[in-house]
């Protein structure tokens, strides 16, 4: 098998893949393409927001729920990147953590709204980690020895100060549900929070438990939404769909033991488009493997990438384009492994995406998992707690390019 490597002209600087005004696009109607609507009163949608990098976060020091830290500079300017994600999305209101750096993230990403929005819910704070918030992380290990390693390694049974923070924090995240969001009239709702309560969360809405914990982590200012109807009751997974999860401006693609899904195209005119972005994405990355289905458009799309690959490589491509029908033939070929890492790419069809995230979460059905065509769903298959699977991005829908893509109305 070949070496991974990136193909193309040299990457580039980032402040080239921050969102530009006049590429916005609604993630409502990125998200709602090729989908039947349903009945406006059956439907509410919840979209999640982490914080931009607080001064806590630029020293490496444990936050919890403690009130001493705010934005830097660049925190500020993540959280601007964020309005520009979100501008064209609708809102009725923001419900928002008590805390100063979740505060400061919701003003900057509400924009130009018009109207009080603002509602403060102290249940929205971060974990409650006692003894642990102050501490700077790279002495965690030194005070506190293995409950320390615990947090780290197996956090849903972490203890201290005669607390178990994760179980607490998950039962918080529930109450929230109940008493917070669902006895809220709107159908519109952004929440501005933190990493570990929107774990929680998306989590219990998705009927993930606290072993679920750094699984689903969230990125500073990443985006996520839930779709619910009438029908859901958190803990259960019953009524929800994920729409989208930790979406940020970067992709995030080319690592070692990253699978990057890729949702095939529908149709003509979504191949052309998606093709384009999927070419522009990969000449900058580090490939290990292209996966494809046998036929359709998700071969083609394969072929024409591997043809470009060829070409920008002098015909010595540095990954292997390969066939695979099923969740089983891409573990075979994540088992085989690659010569010099990089992410494996997978662009096949929805139930097969579906069901690899179904499987790398351990769930039954991957139904929960609503992806667009040319949404990008990346797994870190290692990243966890005990080197079990983590849901770095699920479709992920900003890399797509914007000149094909006319405005949708808002279907909520």
């Amino acid at each position: 098998m070949r070496t991974s490597s990136s193909f193309g002209a040299p990457s580039r600087p980032s402040s080239s893949r921050g969102v530009r005004a006049s590429s916005r696009r609604s993630l409502v109607a990125r998200a709602s393409d090729a989908k039947a609507p349903a009945p406006p009163s059956t439907r509410r949608a919840f979209t999640f927001v982490r914080h931009g990098q607080s001064t806590w976060n630029e020293e490496g020091r444990i936050q919890g729920s403690s009130n001493f830290s705010v934005l830097t500079a660049k925190g500020q300017a993540q959280a601007n990147l964020t309005k520009d994600v979100i501008a064209l999305d609708e809102f009725d209101v923001c419900l928002r953590s008590p805390l100063a750096r979740a505060r400061e993230t919701a003003e900057i990403a509400w924009g130009t709204r018009s109207g009080t929005a603002f509602v403060d819910v102290d249940d929205l704070r971060e974990i409650d980690l006692y003894a642990f918030e102050g501490l700077l992380k790279e002495d965690g290990m030194k005070k506190y020895g293995e409950s320390y390693a615990n947090w780290k390694s197996n956090p849903s049974e972490f203890e201290i100060d005669g607390h178990y923070p994760v179980r607490e924090l998950w039962d918080r995240a529930t109450r929230v549900w109940n008493e917070a969001l669902l006895a809220r009239r709107e159908t519109k709702i952004l929440v501005v929070a933190h990493n570990a309560v929107n774990q929680a969360l998306i989590g219990s809405a998705l009927g993930l438990g606290p072993e679920y914990f750094r699984r689903i982590v969230q990125s500073n200012c990443a985006v996520s939404r839930l779709i619910i109807d009438e029908s859901f009751e958190p803990n259960t997974g019953r009524g929800v769909k994920l729409e989208v999860f930790n979406q940020t401006p970067e992709a995030p693609v080319g690592k070692k033991d990253a699978v990057v899904l890729v949702h095939a195209p529908t149709s003509i005119e979504e191949e052309a488009k998606i093709t384009r972005s999927m070419v522009n994405v990969l000449k900058d990355t580090s490939v290990g493997a292209l996966l494809h289905s046998p036929d359709g458009p998700s071969a083609r799309l394969a072929e024409k990438i591997f043809d470009r690959c060829q070409r920008e490589m002098s015909g010595a491509c540095p990954f292997e384009a390969k066939v695979v029908n099923s969740v089983d033939d891409i573990l075979t070929s994540l088992a085989e492994g690659t010569q010099g890492g990089g992410s494996i790419f997978v662009i096949h069809d929805k139930v097969v995406c579906q069901d690899f995230l179904a499987h790398a979460l351990e769930r039954n059905s991957g139904e929960m998992f609503s992806l667009s065509p040319g949404g990008m769903s990346v797994i870190n298959m290692k990243g966890g707690p005990a080197k079990d699977p983590v849901a770095v991005c699920i479709n992920h829908l900003l890399h797509l390019p914007s000149a094909e893509q006319a405005a949708i109305d808002d279907t909520y």
